[in-house]
C-alpha cells in the first residue's frame, strides 16, 4: 500500500492483526506515525465500548500528532465528513458530536483520540465493505458499501482520508478553530435540536464552544458538555 507524500505522515506501518491501532501507535512514542491494521482484536470506542473489527472488511487506522487537544475529534469529524460525502454522494451524512459520522442515522465511522506522554493518537474506524453485523448493532451500523450499493477499495479510501486530515489539521494549525467550528456546525445539523442529558433532563443544543465542547441550555441555564452523551428526541427534535 502506498500513500501520497503528506507532511503529517512521517512513517507508515501496516499490520495484519493488532489489539488496537491506538495502543500500538502510542507505545511507539513517535509523532507522525500512521498505523493501519487489517483486523483488531480489542478495538475500542469512547468509554471503552467495543468496536467490532472484522478482518479485511473495514479500515482501522491511527495517526499520531503532538500535544493533546480537545478539538481533535471535531477536526477529524470535519475531515471524514468531507471524504464520506464525496465517496457516497449522499446528502444525509452527519457529524454526530463528539466522535461519530452517521449516514441515514446509522454509524459508519467512529473516532477515538487518546493521549500518552505528550503524543495524541487520532484513532479512526470506518465501516467500508461490511454487510453482516452482530445482532446488537445491526440496526445502528452501516457501511459505505451498504450506503452506496457497491464495494470500495480500502487503500483508496485511506489515501483520501490522509489527504483530508492533512488539509483540515493544517487549516487548524494555521487559522485556528473558527473555520473548523463553522464546518462542524454546517454539517452536524445540531443547533436548535432538542435532546436529553445522560441524567434525563430535557435540553436544547445552542452551540459549540471554541474548545470543541457542546453548549446546551437546560432549565434556562447554559451548560457545557465536555464528554457526556446526549440523546436526541427523534419525535420532537426541534422546537
Amino acid at each position: 500500500m502506498t500513500l501520497p507524500d503528506i507532511a503529517i505522515v512521517k512513517e507508515f506501518i501496516e499490520l495484519e492483526v493488532v489489539d488496537s491501532t491506538n495502543r500500538y501507535a502510542l507505545d511507539t512514542g513517535k509523532v507522525g506515525l500512521l498505523v493501519v491494521a487489517k483486523a483488531q482484536t480489542s478495538g475500542r470506542g469512547r468509554r471503552g465500548r467495543a468496536w467490532y473489527s472484522p478482518r479485511g472488511k473495514n479500515l482501522y487506522m491511527t495517526l499520531t500528532v503532538s500535544c493533546p487537544d480537545s478539538r481533535y475529534p471535531i477536526i477529524i469529524g470535519v475531515a471524514l465528513h468531507e471524504v464520506i460525502t464525496s465517496l457516497t454522494g449522499r446528502k444525509d451524512v452527519i457529524i454526530k458530536w463528539p466522535n461519530d459520522i452517521l449516514i441515514g442515522g446509522k454509524k459508519v465511522c467512529g473516532i477515538l483520540c487518546e493521549a500518552k506522554g505528550g503524543i495524541t493518537a487520532l484513532g479512526i474506524g470506518v465501516n467500508i465493505n461490511q454487510d453482516h453485523w452482530p445482532e446488537d448493532i445491526s440496526e445502528k451500523a452501516i457501511s459505505l458499501k451498504e450506503a452506496s450499493m457497491h464495494p470500495f477499495n480500502i487503500p483508496h479510501i485511506l489515501n483520501k482520508i490522509v489527504v483530508s486530515l492533512d488539509k483540515w489539521l493544517s487549516i487548524y494549525w494555521k487559522d485556528g478553530f473558527s473555520p473548523i467550528r463553522e464546518a462542524f456546525l454546517r454539517h452536524s445539523h445540531i443547533i436548535g435540536v432538542m435532546a436529553r442529558t445522560e441524567d434525563g433532563r430535557r435540553c436544547k443544543v445552542i452551540g459549540l464552544s471554541m474548545e470543541g465542547y457542546l453548549l446546551i441550555k437546560v432549565s434556562g441555564h447554559t451548560q457545557q458538555l465536555i464528554c457526556d452523551d446526549i440523546h436526541i428526541d427523534v419525535k420532537n427534535s426541534r422546537e
